[in-house]
């Protein structure tokens, strides 16, 4: 239409009154110039259109993958509990862990962003839930509080995961050994992204007199996560407490 419009306007503003082969033929080329232009102008059109319907369709799918998996993780977590209510202590314990570890890996998906293809997650929110459900999943009796401390950025959400798992074992494990006979206390968790990745995990509790036993699975998994993450895990005591760093550098 827009074609059609320049076409007429042009001849009527050439027009000299009289047909003639100069005006003819200048105003055929005019014609099949603004023609052409509008020609290409509509298959541009209709392929941003598409290229738009294939990136909103991809969106959508990518959405869909990660709403069903975290359903997925829940459903295993939540048998993993029944599994461990029918259990003895011993074999509870372990699994109870196992559900919390899977906890992780479901926020990973419930976080996931909306843009950058869905593949990156909002730290600042990610790991704040992840401390609460901790909490709540082991409920401790004493009065210990926690405070988490995150800068707003994201990450790749390979590397958000391993962050997310480092800080459910570290947490735990501050929970369960650092306040005995229900002391009172606080347990602080940071994590910025200034130079590389820097997590921070400490408590003012009983302390350690020697780093974590690197043969438990906490333990373990850890320093394989932190190895994933091409990092370096260090052990400072506290006067009272412990802290745990956590150095990686990060990928954009």
């Amino acid at each position: 239409m827009a074609a059609v419009i320049a076409v007429v306007v042009g001849a009527y503003l050439s027009y000299p009154g009289a047909f003639a082969l100069d005006y003819l033929s200048t105003n055929a080329l005019f014609a099949i110039t603004a023609a052409g232009t509008a020609l290409v102008a509509e298959f541009q059109r209709i392929e941003l259109r598409r290229v738009m319907m294939a990136d909103k369709t991809k969106a959508l799918l990518l959405q869909e993958l990660a709403h069903r998996t975290k359903n997925n993780l829940a459903i295993l977590g939540a048998m993993i509990r029944l599994e461990a209510r029918h259990g003895g202590p011993e074999l509870a314990r372990p699994l109870e862990a196992t559900a919390r570890r899977l906890q992780v890996m479901a926020e990973v998906y419930d976080h996931l962003s909306s843009k950058e293809d869905s593949r990156s997650v909002n730290m600042r929110y990610f790991l704040n839930d992840v401390v609460e459900k901790v909490f709540e999943s082991l409920a401790p009796s004493a009065p210990v509080a926690f405070q988490v401390s995150c800068e707003d950025f994201s990450l790749p959400h390979n590397q958000a995961l391993a962050i997310g798992i480092i800080t459910n074992e570290l947490v735990t494990n501050s929970l369960k050994y650092a306040f005995p006979d229900e002391t009172a206390g606080h347990i602080t968790v940071s994590l910025s992204n200034s130079k590389g990745i820097e997590l921070s995990v400490s408590d003012n509790g009983a302390g350690v007199s020697a780093p974590a036993d690197p043969a438990g699975l906490g333990s373990r998994i850890v320093q394989l996560l932190t190895q994933q993450l091409e990092g370096e895990i260090t052990y400072e005591r506290l006067s009272p407490g412990l802290r745990v760093r956590v150095r990686a550098a990060s990928v954009a």
